[in-house]
């Protein structure tokens, strides 16, 4: 089994008034398909955007990257990075989250995140950074 980590970022087609609750659905749905099928990770959340860093085998994070592509809350997806890993650097997330609220507005800022610069514009390092230093947070 080969280890693969993939990076995307979109552009979220969330309806305001239901946002917080689809994304509940989300987390839901993907912390249950991940711990199954052994994918780790961590998603991103803007009021405008998601982007996501998965990691596990090639062909089960091909399906998982597939399935999110297809899913009409996403639009405009992009794929930003997909490379071979020797390790998990979210082993202990079946999917973390975190969103830009009041609380962590000043560290998606340190990465460049802001609503003028959103996670669709972000190179895939900027997104894994941002990642690692909010999964560490929230630890």
């Amino acid at each position: 089994m080969s280890l693969i980590q993939l990076i995307y970022a979109s552009e979220s087609r969330l309806v305001e008034a239901n946002r917080h609750r689809e994304i509940d659905r989300i987390v839901e749905t993907a912390q249950r398909l991940n711990a199954r099928n052994a994918v780790t990770g961590f998603l991103l959340v803007t009021s405008g955007a998601f982007a996501q860093v998965l990691e596990g085998d090639d062909a089960t994070v091909a399906e998982t990257y597939t399935r999110i592509a297809a899913d009409p809350r996403h639009g405009a997806i992009r794929l930003l990075a997909e490379s071979p890993i020797a390790r998990r650097g979210f082993a202990r997330w079946s999917m973390g989250l975190a969103e830009r609220d009041e609380t962590t507005t000043f560290i998606f800022g340190l990465y460049g995140v802001t609503p003028e610069a959103d996670l669709p514009g972000q190179d895939a390092d900027v997104i894994l950074d941002l990642a690692g230093e909010l999964a560490r947070q929230s630890r």
